[in-house]
């Protein structure tokens, strides 16, 4: 299960999946209540779901795994990885030789049968609880200047929640 909410220009918007639906709220277009993910989205938030990511136990999650060679990446040797998911979609994955963690991903996904490209750089990784995660995450789609950046104040693990965060809230019904 996965709820991710953010808020931009005073306005919080939510992504979530509860394991089998996955649902937004984006007050952005004027929305306020939630509907579906598109395609693309539930692809996203299903990955985002598997918090240790596809390397991990990449066998029992259908995935593969080739080793392509060593390539620098700004400066930074690394291993260069082939990840081919169980759907198909291919991400390469460049680990820092030291550390092994990531420093680059290059994904393509194929979406409606049209294959699209995108560049994620995860950095800043601090150690919570033993385990190394990227406090800030950039990206774009290969090629375009329009980047997106995400960074993190805090993360906690092993905080408890009610699943019922992460299930669709029902809408009430209007009356005319």
């Amino acid at each position: 299960m996965v709820r991710e909410e953010f808020t931009t220009q005073g306005l919080t918007g939510i992504t979530a999946y509860d394991g089998a639906v996955g649902w937004k709220i984006d007050p952005w277009g004027g929305k306020k209540d939630p509907e579906s993910l598109e395609e693309e989205e539930m692809k996203q938030i299903i990955e985002d779901s598997d918090f240790d990511g596809p390397l991990v136990d990449y066998e029992k999650k259908g995935n593969r795994v080739e080793f392509i060679g060593m390539e620098d990446v700004e400066g930074t040797a690394t291993f260069k990885l082939k990840l081919t998911l169980k759907d198909g979609d291919v991400q390469y994955y460049y680990l820092e030789t030291e550390s092994s963690l990531p420093i680059k991903i290059d994904i393509e996904r194929n979406v409606r049968g049209a294959v699209r490209y995108y560049e994620t750089f995860p950095g800043e990784y601090k150690d919570v609880s033993g385990w190394y995660l990227p406090y800030s995450i950039e990206g774009n789609v290969r090629g375009s200047q329009d980047k997106w950046k995400v960074s993190y104040e805090r993360i906690e693990v092993n905080v408890p929640l009610e699943n019922s965060r992460f299930v669709i809230p029902s809408v009430p019904a209007t009356t005319h």
